[in-house]
C-alpha cells in the first residue's frame, strides 16, 4: 500500500499535466509564469504548455516608442529560469475563447503586479494566445502580448481590476 501511495504521488503531476480546455491552458500559463521574489517561474509547466515550435511575440513601449520582440518559446522559457529579486504575479481579469475543432484562440487581459496584494497593477497587457489540441491536450502555438500604451487603457469591458479569473472555460 505504501508503495502504491508513493507511485501515485510521484505520477500525479505527470497525469495532471494535460490542459483539457483552451481556457485551462491559458490559466495555467499565467499561474506558471507567476512567482515570489527571489524565485523562478514554473519552467517545467511552461515547457508542457507550449509546443516545441511555438513562438512568443509582443509589443511594449519604451520611452514612448513602440518596440516589437519575437522569440522562440524555448528561448522565452529559458529566460524564466533566472531568479528575479521582485515578485511577478499575473492576474487574468478578462478572457474570451473562440474554438473550432483542434484550433482555439484566447483573448486575455492580464494585470501584472510585483506584490500580489497591491491595489494597482504595475502594468496591464492584452494577449492573443493560439492553441492546438494535440492527443495529450491543448498546447500553445503562439503567444502575442501587447503591454498597455500609456494614456490608452485596455478596455476591461465589464471585468474588474484585481478580480482574477479562474480556469473556467
Amino acid at each position: 500500500m505504501r508503495r502504491l501511495l508513493s507511485l501515485i504521488l510521484v505520477c500525479s503531476p505527470l497525469i495532471a499535466t494535460a490542459a483539457t480546455t483552451p481556457a485551462g491552458a491559458v490559466a495555467e500559463l499565467w499561474q506558471a509564469s507567476s512567482h515570489a521574489p527571489g524565485a523562478v517561474a514554473d519552467v517545467e509547466r511552461l515547457q508542457q504548455l507550449f509546443r516545441k515550435d511555438a513562438m512568443v511575440v509582443g509589443g511594449i513601449y519604451h520611452e514612448g516608442k513602440p518596440v516589437f520582440h519575437a522569440m522562440k518559446a524555448s528561448d522565452f522559457i529559458a529566460s524564466q529560469r533566472e531568479p528575479r529579486p521582485h515578485g511577478f504575479y499575473e492576474c487574468e481579469v478578462r478572457r474570451e475563447v473562440k474554438e473550432y475543432d483542434r484550433f482555439a484562440t484566447v483573448y486575455s487581459v492580464v494585470e501584472t503586479r510585483r506584490d500580489p496584494k497591491a491595489a494597482k497593477a504595475d502594468y496591464t497587457g492584452v494577449n492573443s494566445i493560439q492553441l492546438y489540441r494535440e492527443e495529450d491536450g491543448w498546447k500553445i502555438v503562439s503567444l502575442y502580448y501587447h503591454v498597455e500604451k500609456p494614456g490608452s487603457p485596455i478596455p476591461l469591458e465589464g471585468a474588474r481590476s484585481g478580480a482574477c479569473l479562474m480556469a473556467k472555460g
